[in-house]
């Protein structure tokens, strides 16, 4: 293996395709006479732009390739070079939870070299019900911020160290910040994150809220939910209407309920639309 030092650190990324992208503008800086024929010929697979197709999403890395261009770029480590494995299977992983499992994996390993960069607080933030439970529970005019008050108001579903939890990584994201009258309050900033993160929390977020939602369909107090739905024929002209009218309604509902004061409790609002048969077009 090579022991080139002068290419991009492999653990700072999130995407291999942009890893390689990067590492082949480095080394054409380095060298004029460097090209995708010589990194391919370095590679030892047939086509000259194989690289320029995978760097553009076109092909995907088969085991076998993937290999290759380990030896080609020339990691000094063997473990960046285990990271670049690690990424292209993230990146390439099509089964979402598998895909969740190597997203921890990729964090676990940022987090030994001090790069993740806050991205997995602000996963918890975006795919753990509590934590955007907890952040609009401070907004409350009755607020506590005792551990144990909120894991009251929040009927017992969470101990009170995943409180503690919570509250720290929400300090650390920059969400909540510390207030000499209510002990914590919502900070002004906006959660600066990427589309990876974002994308990566969409799964078990929903997942979190429809199981909550089953939940309290079995014990909670009927007068205070209220469950709905109807099964529809759709075509998919109408499905992108359809789709469009729920953004907004619950973009409409977001407006009415910020608005609101002498807010007293926090309310989870669920709206799904699936196919329940399979489209063979």
């Amino acid at each position: 293996m090579n022991t080139d030092t002068n290419i991009p650190e492999v653990r700072q990324y999130m995407d291999y395709r942009k890893f390689l992208k990067d590492f082949y503008t480095v080394k054409k800086e380095k060298s004029k006479d460097y090209s995708y024929r010589v990194f391919t010929r370095k590679a030892g697979v047939g086509s000259p732009s194989h690289l320029k197709m995978v760097m553009d999403g076109q092909r995907n890395l088969t085991n076998q390739t993937l290999y290759k261009y380990v030896n080609a770029i020339g990691f000094k480590k063997k473990i960046d070079a285990k990271f670049f494995e690690l990424l292209v299977n993230y990146n390439q992983e099509q089964d979402a939870d598998r895909k969740i499992e190597l997203f921890h994996e990729i964090i676990q390993e940022k987090d030994k070299k001090g790069l993740s960069f806050l991205e997995k607080e602000q996963f918890n933030f975006l795919s753990q019900w509590h934590y955007v439970a907890i952040y609009v529970l401070v907004d409350l005019q009755e607020f506590n911020p005792d551990p144990e008050w909120i894991t009251s108001k929040l009927r017992k579903k969470i101990t009170k160290s995943n409180v503690e939890k919570a509250i720290n990584d929400l300090i650390k994201i920059g969400l909540l910040e510390y207030d000499s009258e209510r002990g914590l309050r919502q900070a002004m900033g906006a959660l600066d994150t990427s589309d990876e993160i974002i994308n990566m929390a969409v799964v078990p977020y929903h997942r979190n809220m429809i199981n909550l939602a089953l939940n309290y369909l079995e014990e909670g107090d009927w007068s205070l939910r209220e469950f709905n739905g109807g099964t529809l024929p759709m075509n998919p002209k109408t499905l992108e209407i359809l789709k469009t009218k729920i953004r907004e309604f619950r973009r409409e509902v977001n407006e009415m309920t910020d608005n609101l004061e002498d807010v007293s409790d926090v309310y989870q609002f669920n709206l799904q639309l699936f196919p329940l048969t399979e489209n063979n077009v």
